[in-house]
């Protein structure tokens, strides 16, 4: 026969580990869904990087060293007939370079003219998307300002 003491302790045995059960068997569960929530967490952080890294590239095609050469002559020259025909430029002015120069302005490039008394830097914005037309249409190179050699301002565009 058994004591009332022994089914007592027993009982409390069986409640302990019972109660010891749901705290590991809960502990598990709780650690696996932290883990879950981290790794979907990292993840969805992993894609957003991806796609804002994202880069598109295009590639520009090459121009030979011909073709660029004659396109900084037309532009140039139809730069500086346009300063001659605004009258700041003499008629009997010439191109001094056909080396086209960049600015920081998008499509407004600086060439050179020259007469027997100095030298001119015009400087023009380019309208047209096409150079066949740049050096047919006068509306298509707009002279934005034109400096002499040691730096006197002639000509700025009105605003």
């Amino acid at each position: 026969m058994s004591l009332p003491e022994d089914d007592n302790a027993q009982r409390a045995l069986k409640r302990e580990w019972a109660a010891a059960r749901i705290v590991v068997l809960g502990g598990f569960v709780m650690a696996i869904a932290v883990a879950g929530y981290f790794g979907y967490r990292a993840y969805q952080q992993q894609r957003a990087a991806q796609q804002a890294s994202i880069v598109h590239t295009t590639v520009v095609p090459r121009i030979d060293a011909k073709s660029l050469h004659d396109i900084e002559v037309a532009v140039c020259s139809a730069e500086v007939s346009r300063a001659k025909e605004i009258g700041i430029v003499p008629v009997y002015g010439v191109l001094a370079s056909p080396i086209l120069m960049r600015t920081n302005v998008q499509r407004r490039f600086i060439c050179q003219a020259q007469t027997h008394l100095t030298r001119y830097f015009i400087s023009a914005d380019f309208l047209c998307d096409k150079l066949d037309a740049a050096i047919h249409d006068p509306r298509c190179v707009s002279v934005y300002r034109i400096v002499t050699r040691d730096g006197k301002l002639i000509y700025v565009r009105p605003e």
